[in-house]
């Protein structure tokens, strides 16, 4: 497949989720040609680029869970040094919220794919 210069983690699992596609449609393929060899070895392939697949996400996720947990104790020692007793349990700054916001449907775009 190459090497990927973006460095975007959105990018290279589009570029995995394309070549799934492509190994779906030899394998259908071979399947119709009679040559269930080939779709054995296709489907094998698919397989492991699964395996990957799982694996990048699951990597994704844990660095974004460990960035926003850092995210939110810093913004929670700068909020309880800053408030009164009384205001401490308000909601949590808006670029936490952001954050996680955004985590989840990170999260929920990658297992789509």
């Amino acid at each position: 497949m190459g090497s990927d210069t973006t460095r975007l983690p959105g990018a290279y699992v589009g570029q995995l989720a394309d070549h799934a596609r492509k190994l779906q449609s030899e394998a259908r393929n071979a399947i119709a040609q009679g040559d269930y060899a080939r779709a054995a070895a296709l489907i094998g392939d698919a397989e492991l680029l699964a395996e990957d697949v799982h694996d990048l996400v699951d990597a994704i996720e844990v660095r974004q869970a460990d960035r926003l947990l850092g995210l939110t104790v810093q913004a929670a020692e700068t909020e309880a040094k800053a408030q009164p007793r009384r205001q401490r349990f308000a909601l949590p700054a808006r670029r936490v919220r952001v954050a996680l916001g955004a985590s989840l449907a990170m999260s929920l775009a990658l297992v789509e794919c």
